[in-house]
Order: structure tokens, then C-alpha cells, then sequence
């Protein structure tokens, strides 16, 4: 009975092992491919946001000619 105890428990010890292998190679995952894509994907905001912000100033420059020099 102890012995087929002792053989139930490797069994779990080895599923376990498994599943935090599984875990592991999920985490990896994770950190190259998902975060690269969340990055390029805030990279993008970043560009349009930095286009939006020169094309308020340039109407704030045009808007400051027109109101000095008519």
C-alpha cells in the first residue's frame, strides 16, 4: 500500500513538472512575441500623436502670422 502510495505521488510530481514546463513556455510567449506587438502597437500611437501635435502647431503659427501681419 505505501509503496503504491509512493508511486501515485511521482505520478503527480511529474504532472505537476509537466505543467510548470507548460507555464514556463507560456510565460516565454508572453514576453517575446505578445509584448513586441504591444509595443510596436504604441509605437504607432506614439507617431500619430506626435503628427497631430506638429500639425496644432503649425496652425498655431499660421493662426499668430494672420492675427500680427493680417
Amino acid at each position: 500500500m505505501a509503496e503504491n502510495l509512493g508511486r501515485k505521488n511521482e505520478l503527480e510530481i511529474i504532472e505537476l513538472r509537466g505543467d510548470l514546463k507548460l507555464l514556463n513556455q507560456k510565460l516565454d510567449t508572453i514576453k517575446t512575441n505578445d509584448l513586441y506587438h504591444i509595443q510596436k502597437s504604441l509605437d504607432g500611437s506614439q507617431r500619430v500623436m506626435w503628427a497631430v501635435g506638429l500639425m496644432v502647431l503649425g496652425q498655431l503659427g499660421v493662426a499668430i502670422k494672420s492675427a500680427l501681419w493680417g
